[in-house]
């Protein structure tokens, strides 16, 4: 029988470091917002041309608004919470670089109308998908369930746009090849982690 989620399983193995990082990250958005940074840190196409390619890393830090921040703060929290014990901190802060850089390397490349970018969603999307394959692993039924719940998602974004009401909720446009990217960098990162398990799944 599939094990089922338990909460009180996920909080007796929070691990602290991650938690850590991934708080460190969401004050420090909240700074960068609060501060009026947002133009300094954003994606801006123009000025990445021009030479400042610490744009590419930095856009995913900052945001539209406090609406925007809560948002995606509220989804860091959730993997900070339930997932934080699935992988070591390296790989955290690894995975976070490379579905940040995905995310806006994947608009420089495939989205040139793309003038300006903001925001952790896509990088949300790569810790997701890797916390499903992992959580497969620990708790199959929870695990598959969420991985098919972003498949779901991501595929109604691709044919019908920004899922309903999300972006009235942050009061502007929801770059939803974003999140493709960031998802397809977490399946690779989390394939690679998880390999030895898939193949003899398959």
């Amino acid at each position: 029988m599939p094990k089922l989620l338990s909460i009180t399983a996920y909080l007796k193995h929070l691990h602290p470091l991650t938690l850590v990082l991934l708080l460190s990250l969401l004050l420090l958005a909240a700074a960068l917002q609060w501060s009026g940074q947002v133009p300094v840190f954003r994606y801006d196409r123009g000025l990445i041309e021009a030479g400042q390619w610490y744009r590419l890393l930095t856009a995913n830090i900052v945001h539209l608004n406090s609406s925007h921040l809560l948002l995606n703060g509220l989804g860091l929290m959730l993997v900070a919470v339930f997932f934080s014990s699935h992988l070591k901190t390296w790989h955290w802060l690894l995975l976070l670089l490379l579905s940040s850089l995905a995310v806006t390397i994947g608009i420089y490349f495939f989205n040139p109308e793309i003038r300006r970018y903001v925001g952790l969603s896509g990088v949300l999307h790569g810790l997701f998908i890797v916390a499903a394959l992992i959580e497969i692993k620990r708790f199959p039924l929870s695990g598959w369930l969420l991985l098919l719940v972003l498949t779901a998602k991501l595929l109604w974004e691709q044919m019908n746009g920004a899922m309903p009401g999300s972006e009235s909720m942050i009061n502007g446009h929801v770059v939803v090849d974003s999140h493709l990217y960031g998802a397809l960098a977490g399946l690779f990162y989390g394939l690679v982690l998880t390999r030895r398990s898939w193949l003899r799944i398959l």
